[in-house]
């Protein structure tokens, strides 16, 4: 049974591309994964067939080196035939995997490194456009010692067009999903899943609830995912503040499974990302989740993002800066369960026929099948 190395010094075990997509797909293909991520609230139960997970602590920046150290040290000792790598930073590592120990390396690119680059900033100021080459060029360098290289969304190959390594286009998603028959809850309920951020959205989501309470809907926002301290004491004041602590939830992170049961249950999915470069063009996962559970959606209004909108008739596009335009958009559904379900339908009709991951597994095992 040929080995293989999944690593990632960013996410928790329990990521939804890392653990529960690709890591249990190769598991299942005949492959002895063994996976090292962040630990997370949750523990891995050890019940699926070739297939461990090792955890350490989670770091922060300045002592991520530590991490990196000890995942080169395991990876150069192992004999397994494929090392995965998944984040910017265990770049380098790969690199040197890859020239000096001769081993077989992967890189998934889950995000497009230059467009965040872009918006980094060291201190106050932007990034220079002469560091920006710099670590451009090194990247393509290193990509291209890569034995493949996966992109988790099509544009991304657009800034490596100069690569002659092996690509393939892994998208993020969702696993198959029967037609659900689960009782929604007896509010309408708003639900939003993911990373928490001022640029996701956070502060305006809030802002809506505020909007839709004023005028007098019955209803509740569900916010999953892991808040930082600042939003976490902003969205304190702002509830308290606004009487909202019947109508907000935050649940904190949820695994996979868990975080399908709340979209299931819930009237009305949000994805309303700030005009950020690293966000432009590439479609929140969230969004065919939400189709999966024949849930309807509001979304940022950026050209791909309404294209998507077009082509599925799945959901709504609103201004993601206007709360004003987010909560009028979200009270046309509030007050149309016809067209709920209409949309919900459409959705599930494209998970179905284009949007779920068995073709995306399938294109998994052709990869590792060729390197």
């Amino acid at each position: 049974m040929k080995k293989v190395l999944i690593m990632s010094s960013v996410h928790p075990w329990n990521d939804t591309r890392v653990f529960h997509k690709e890591a249990v797909s190769l598991a299942r293909l005949g492959y002895d994964v063994t996976l090292y991520a962040v630990a997370s609230n949750h523990v891995y139960e050890g019940d699926i067939p070739n297939l461990r997970v090792v955890t350490f602590a989670p770091k922060s920046i300045p002592q991520r080196w530590k991490t990196w150290l000890q995942l080169y040290k395991i990876a150069k000792r192992s004999n397994a035939e494929i090392i995965h790598i998944h984040d910017p930073e265990l770049l380098p590592l790969g690199y040197l995997l890859k020239r000096k120990h001769r081993k077989k390396v992967i890189f998934d690119m889950h995000e497009d490194f230059p467009a965040v680059l872009k918006g980094k900033k060291i201190g106050k100021m932007r990034m220079p456009k002469w560091l920006l080459r710099v670590v451009s060029t090194t990247e393509k360098k290193m990509l291209q010692k890569m034995n493949a290289v996966i992109y988790a969304e099509k544009y991304y190959k657009e800034n490596y067009e100069s690569l002659t390594t092996k690509q393939m286009d892994i998208y993020n998603y969702p696993f198959l999903q029967e037609p659900t028959d689960m009782l929604k809850y007896e509010k309408q309920t708003l639900i939003y899943a993911g990373a928490i951020h001022e640029i996701r959205g956070f502060k305006e989501m809030l802002a809506v609830a505020k909007l839709l309470k004023k005028a007098n809907n019955d209803f509740q926002l569900l916010i999953i995912g892991k808040v930082p301290q600042r939003l976490e004491i902003y969205a304190e004041q702002f509830i308290q503040k606004h009487d909202l602590e019947d109508e907000v939830k935050l649940l904190g992170r949820l695994d996979l499974h868990k975080l399908m049961t709340y979209y299931a249950k819930s009237h009305i999915g949000l994805a309303i990302l700030h005009p950020e470069a690293n966000y432009l063009r590439s479609l929140p996962t969230k969004v065919f989740e939400y189709m999966s559970v024949s849930l309807p959606y509001v979304l940022s209004n950026f050209e791909s993002y309404g294209r998507l909108v077009e082509e599925t008739k799945s959901g709504y596009v609103v201004d993601p800066l206007s709360p004003n335009e987010i909560a009028s958009q979200i009270q046309v559904l509030l007050d149309n369960p016809s067209t709920q379900a209409e949309l919900g339908a459409n959705g599930y009709k494209q998970h179905v026929a284009n949007f779920n991951w068995s073709v995306e597994e399938r294109k998994l095992g052709e990869l590792y099948d060729g390197i």
